[in-house]
């Protein structure tokens, strides 16, 4: 059975544009199929409809959504035949590490009217200029979410009980390593990292449960802001590494250094504070047992809403300048050339099906 699963290989997050995009494909690859290219330029859509195509013949597919845009697409993976199409136009620029042998860089900017795209200068300028200074808000936003976060963890961690967090962490330990070892195919990563929510200009995405879908054993993490769920969480890649198994990890979308999710592929189990977690946990674990929540600061839970929801705002105006930048460039492009390269690129995919 085909799976789809989708993420994001980069967030907006308080420490920036914050790119993983490195994690798409491991070496192990058979092809990496680098898209150059535009705004509206077709490599979104190229990318869409290769995976489609894919999924309907069996094939399972990564989608790895663009934070700037959710609808649109940075990457695709095809699983099986370890095959790549990526936009590697900034602010994710990717070269080529073995150009010829498996990568490939696809031009598509050799499909503008440059005649045409000039009439259009100066919105493009004006709009790049919009675009950056949006950005830069919504980043010193998400920046500051940071700091009240981080107060609130804090506070927090006076009104827990430290002794009763270790006891459980360490019989979760125990659980999840107990179990025989699942033999699975690897993509050539042994630790790959990657986001499962974003913050977008449509607001707060998360696509978690599209990885959920295919894992047997879910532990979900209920506890409130500094209470040790990625404390327990790095305990477990930790142990996981030790054993030498492939892990995914899935950072916080506003804070990235904090896992979210990990998924450990060979005993097929993923442990995760994320709210969709809750919904398909085989395995629960309260951590709010352990806080004496009667001296909550929700001041400052509100302050930290306030300020990611800034945040976004200002992300929905960057979108509205990309909007132009697309618009301006859309009407110059040569769409009948990169259809042609899409069959290309399909043909060729289908000879490693073969």
């Amino acid at each position: 059975m085909a799976k789809v699963r989708r993420m994001f290989p980069g967030g907006n997050t308080s420490q920036g544009f914050y790119s993983l995009h490195d994690n798409i494909i491991g070496p192990e690859r058979n092809m990496l199929y680098i898209i150059k290219g535009m705004p509206g330029g077709g490599k979104s859509s190229l990318m869409r409809e290769i995976a489609e195509r894919m999924i309907k013949q069996g094939y399972s597919v990564e989608y790895h959504h663009c934070p700037s845009d959710s609808k649109s697409i940075d990457a695709i993976v095809i699983e099986e035949l370890k095959i790549c199409l990526l936009d590697g136009t900034p602010p994710h620029g990717i070269d080529p590490i073995y150009p010829g042998l498996t990568d490939k860089i696809i031009d598509l900017g050799k499909f503008i009217d440059e005649d045409k795209l000039k009439l259009n200068k100066s919105d493009i300028i004006i709009a790049k200029e919009n675009n950056k200074d949006a950005y830069g808000k919504a980043f010193s936003y998400f920046k500051a979410a940071k700091i009240i976060f981080e107060e609130i963890a804090e506070e927090n961690k006076k009104m827990l009980d430290i002794k009763g967090i270790n006891n459980e962490t360490k019989e979760i330990l125990e659980q999840i390593f107990e179990k025989d070892k699942i033999i699975v195919e690897s993509n050539g990563f042994k630790e790959r990292h990657l986001f499962t929510t974003a913050y977008t200009p449509e607001g707060f995405i998360d696509y978690t449960n599209t990885i959920l879908e295919w894992i047997t054993n879910i532990y979900y993490i209920n506890g409130e802001i500094g209470t040790g769920k990625t404390t327990l969480l790095n305990r477990i890649l930790e142990e996981g590494k030790m054993r030498n198994y492939h892990v995914e990890v899935y950072h916080n979308s506003l804070i990235p250094n904090k896992i979210e999710s990990l998924y450990i592929k060979d005993i097929d189990t993923i442990v995760t504070w994320n709210k969709e977690g809750q919904k398909k946990a085989k395995v629960k674990i309260d951590f709010n047992k352990y806080f004496d929540n009667s001296k909550l600061d929700t001041g400052n839970y509100n302050m930290l809403e306030l300020l990611i929801d800034r945040g976004v705002k200002s992300l929905n105006s960057a979108k509205e300048n990309h909007f132009i930048l697309e618009k301006a460039y859309r009407l110059t492009v040569d769409y009948s050339g990169i259809d042609k390269i899409r069959e290309e690129i399909y043909d060729e995919i289908l000879n490693y099906v073969k």
